[in-house]
Parts: structure tokens; sequence; C-alpha cells
């Protein structure tokens, strides 16, 4: 957390504006003027497996939502794949999801630059 913004619940307030997401932000990763946020949601009503958004601080406005992906099905039609984890290692974002998955992203523009199985 920073002086330039806090967050309450679904809420992300940075100096006198207001972004709020449908659901609880369960974790953020602050990176320059980016601030990576994880939103954690995951039931068998509502579904988003693109929960990661990058907001830039300085514009005070979401820039990115990472992008949909495929993903293994591992013979389940209805298998979901949210995303569950966000790390800041080694100056890579990482991003881990509930299919054993793990995407290298670029935290200015969402693009995801490599992606790898983890187990």
């Amino acid at each position: 957390m920073s002086d330039r913004y806090y967050i309450q619940k679904n809420r992300l307030i940075i100096d006198d504006n207001e972004i709020v997401f449908d659901f609880p932000i369960r974790e953020s990763v602050e990176i320059g003027d980016m601030l990576i946020v994880y939103i954690s949601l995951y039931t068998k009503i509502t579904s988003l497996v693109e929960n990661v958004f990058g907001v830039h601080l300085i514009e005070q406005k979401i820039k990115w939502q990472i992008e949909k992906r495929q993903y293994p099905k591992g013979g389940y039609a209805e298998m979901r794949c949210p995303f569950v984890g966000i790390r800041f290692i080694d100056n890579e974002l990482w991003l881990y999801n509930w299919c054993s998955t793990r995407l290298k992203v670029d935290p200015a523009t969402g693009k995801v630059l490599e992606q790898q199985q983890t187990r």
C-alpha cells in the first residue's frame, strides 16, 4: 500500500477518485505507476476468469484486463481457470491460475509474454 491509494473491499481509492470492482480486491502489486489488481471470485453462479486488472495510478483508470485464454480442460467441459495469485519476482510479473498455469505479463500493457504449466 502507498500514500497514493488505498483499498476497501471492492473499492480502489486513488486521491479523490474511486474505481469500483464487482468483487472484492484480494491482492494487489504496485509496479511503477501501475497497480496490478486481482479480484477474488469463483462461484457456480458467477465465474470471471479474466480477474486481473492493470490500473494506472497517475491516470487513475483501468488500463487493461487480462486477456481471455484457452487452457487445457483436463476432461472437464465446465472447468474454469480464474487467477488465484499474482507475484512480482525479479522484475517480472507472474499471474497464477487455478489450472496450474502461470503467465508472465507486461505490467504496463497486460500483454502475455510467456505461459508455463506449473505441474
